[in-house]
């Protein structure tokens, strides 16, 4: 971390956008060997900050979108981009700037945000990418049908991706420290998500259901309004499981049955939603 004092030279951390900077450069290199850049790709990195990450990404791709919100990082970004002939450099928020075409990405996240940016990437097509992720987060993203973490978050993501958590990162490697620990994590888009009644029927179903993880998808679902339409709909091998062990594909299968009767729209809790 000592070797990379200078380019924090006048940089002040901004707490309300979640910002630590990761400052082990072994990691770093880590994380771009993980991703398996080669020289055809175009790799998008969301929170580019200090550029060390950056700077090695355009060692080794054609091509660097980099997305930076933070307008103190534009000087080392645009020094950057001027040495390497081959970073674009995006200003605003990647919740909401129209993303050009990539095939990798690699980004340590804002962890304020990190969920939402995941999920915003995966509606778009790339082969596959590496992300540092607070470790909670990246627990659940990543858990399997009956493992501890496994919930809404697996499911939502695992239906558009498949997700391996490749390795953990101390809090100690990032400037300022945060209070958690991180994790980098391997997503790999699948090519035919499943199908679902509806993206919001879907939320619902999985909301309500996790509530009662621990009991057959049929007890949870008798939780529900309209519930004497909706459980016959599904056949016994769905309806006897625990929440807890269903796939994400058998949660698609799950609301696809409910949906061919138009109950998922009225898939409406007894008890107050999940906020």
């Amino acid at each position: 971390m000592a070797g990379m004092t200078g380019t924090l030279r006048g940089i002040r951390p901004q707490h309300r956008l979640g910002q630590s900077f990761l400052m082990e450069e072994a990691i770093v290199d880590r994380e771009v060997g993980s991703a398996r850049i080669d020289a055809r790709d175009t790799v998008l990195e969301v929170g580019a900050g200090i550029g060390n990450l950056t700077a090695r990404l355009a060692d080794r791709a054609a091509h660097v979108i980099a997305i930076e919100y933070d307008q103190q990082f534009r000087p080392r970004l645009d020094g950057l981009a001027a040495a390497h002939g081959n970073i674009t450099l995006l200003w605003g928020d990647a919740l909401a700037l129209p993303l050009p075409p990539f095939t990798k990405v690699v980004s340590n996240l804002p962890y304020r945000v990190a969920l939402p940016i995941v999920l915003r990437l995966l509606e778009y097509p790339f082969v596959s990418g590496v992300v540092m992720l607070q470790e909670n987060m990246a627990q659940h993203i990543c858990a399997g049908p009956g493992e501890a973490g496994y919930g809404r978050i697996s499911v939502t993501v695992q239906r558009r991706a498949q997700a391996e958590l490749l390795d953990t990162v101390p809090r100690s490697a990032f400037w300022p420290e945060p209070k958690v620990d991180s994790a980098m994590v391997r997503l790999r888009p699948v090519a035919d998500p499943f199908g679902v009644a509806s993206d919001e029927a879907f939320k619902r179903l999985l909301e309500h259901s996790f509530r009662y993880r621990d009991d057959r998808l049929s007890a949870a679902l008798r939780r529900l309004a309209d519930a004497a339409e909706v459980v016959p709909l599904l056949p016994g091998r769905l309806r006897d499981k625990r929440v807890s062990t269903l796939t994400p594909a058998e949660f698609g299968e799950s609301s696809t049955r409910c949906g061919s009767r138009r109950s998922a729209a009225r898939l409406t809790a007894v008890s107050s939603p999940v906020g």
